[in-house]
């Protein structure tokens, strides 16, 4: 959607009128990792080092992102994958989730279905299971996110209302399955990273109801960047530097954009030798960068209001007007470069 000068000028004024700030939305998938187990069965997948990362005796993932919420007094959502039980049990999770909500922080149901190779604490015979839910029918997907959504309150004492599918995977099915299964909202489609095969759920930001489920996507941009150019670039605490960020932030409020949905992992904050997870760092760019959007965001409160996801779902009624955003090349650029050296320096 292009605007003129003219009716961008117009639409701004008619959202500061109505709402005066843009709602932001920080959401945290948080999940165990198969690390390798389906190529060989003698390693077991992992849960403490992907969601704590504790290192000399600090959490530097989960419980970095706890402290640095609390700090600025901010709430996230952390969409939480369940599936994972069915090798781990509901104790090694339900620790950090009671922790999330002894912090004031909201979860959410998250799913990776390809969890379902697993039975009792080891991995089923046979091809693993797909992790796309949209690959699943309607009734198996619905029965999965019943089960999960029990899960979520065992651990927490409420049903959640909504739900993030793994790798973003979602199509008109996955809202129906929803629908079916009883969850209000989502936050399904992310274009930079799985765009779904409807070209009606093609969109990069904004509020939908799609099957009766109201949809927040993960705010991209079009990148124009030597390297990405023309492609879109979600909004990612791994993948951009704080600056970019604060940029999108800003250029969303100016346009009237009446929300931004930001996506992290625990994960991210760290560093790793391989894919087992050895030889754990703290990712200090990634952490910097958290910190200086948290930072940003409580600084910046008569401009943008962080909420959980149903209250920023619940204050928005769909359709919302979305301008699409667009990249910066010299901080594309200086991106680049940074998570190069990020990547290529372990030390750092």
């Amino acid at each position: 959607m292009r605007l003129n000068s003219r009716q961008r000028g117009q639409l701004v004024t008619e959202f500061h009128q109505h709402t005066g700030r843009t709602k932001v939305v920080l959401t945290v998938d948080t999940e165990p990792s198969i690390a390798g187990a389906f190529a060989n069965p003698s390693q077991a997948p992992l849960l403490h080092e992907p969601v704590a990362g504790e290192i000399n005796g600090r959490s530097e993932a989960l419980g970095f992102m706890i402290e640095t919420l609390s700090r600025c007094d901010l709430t996230a959502t952390f969409f939480v994958e369940t599936v994972h039980t069915r090798f781990f049990g509901t104790l090694a999770m339900g620790g950090y989730v009671e922790r999330l909500v002894r912090a004031g922080q909201d979860v959410q149901l998250h799913l990776h279905p390809n969890w379902l190779s697993f039975a009792d604490g080891h991995l089923r015979p046979g091809p693993p299971h797909t992790d796309n839910c949209r690959e699943m029918s309607v009734k198996s997907l619905s029965a999965l996110i019943s089960e999960g959504a029990d899960q979520i309150r065992s651990w927490t004492g409420q049903r959640p209302s909504a739900m993030r599918t793994g790798n973003f995977s979602t199509a008109q099915s996955v809202f129906q399955a929803m629908r079916e299964a009883g969850l209000r909202f989502s936050s399904n489609i992310c274009m930079a990273m799985a765009p779904p095969p409807e070209r009606e759920l093609a969109v990069t930001g904004g509020v939908y109801e799609v099957a009766s489920v109201r949809e927040l996507p993960v705010t991209c941009f079009a990148d124009v960047g030597p390297i990405g150019r023309g492609r879109f670039r979600a909004m990612q605490v791994t993948a951009l530097t704080s600056r970019e960020m604060i940029n999108i932030l800003d250029t969303a409020h100016a346009y009237g954009n009446s929300i931004v949905v930001i996506v992290t992992h625990p994960f991210e904050f760290l560093k790793k030798r391989d894919f087992r997870y050895a030889g754990l760092r703290p990712n200090r760019l990634v952490q910097h960068r958290f910190r200086r959007l948290c930072a940003f965001l409580a600084k910046n409160s008569e401009r943008f209001e962080v909420l959980p996801i149903a209250a920023a779902a619940e204050a928005l009624d769909p359709p919302q007007s979305w301008t699409e955003l667009r990249g910066n090349g010299l901080r594309s650029v200086l991106r680049t470069a940074e998570n190069v050296i990020n990547d290529h320096l372990f030390f750092l």
